[in-house]
């Protein structure tokens, strides 16, 4: 068995497990959060490298 595998299967208390699971809840929300909001930018960046790309190709835009 890993170090790792060992650290997760270890016993809890109640309180440490709550926290444990706020902390990765918020760590979630925030991440979440945060790629919602780039979204636009980051579909606009793809937008541009595959017209980028069909142009490469020589294929028309549009």
């Amino acid at each position: 068995m890993s170090l790792a595998y060992r650290w997760l299967r270890r016993p809890r208390s109640r309180g440490q497990a709550a926290a444990e699971f706020s902390l990765l809840l918020l760590g979630l929300l925030v991440s979440g959060s945060a790629f919602l909001a780039f979204a636009p930018d980051l579909l606009a960046i793809f937008t541009v490298y595959v017209a980028g790309f069909y142009l490469v190709l020589g294929y028309p835009l549009g």
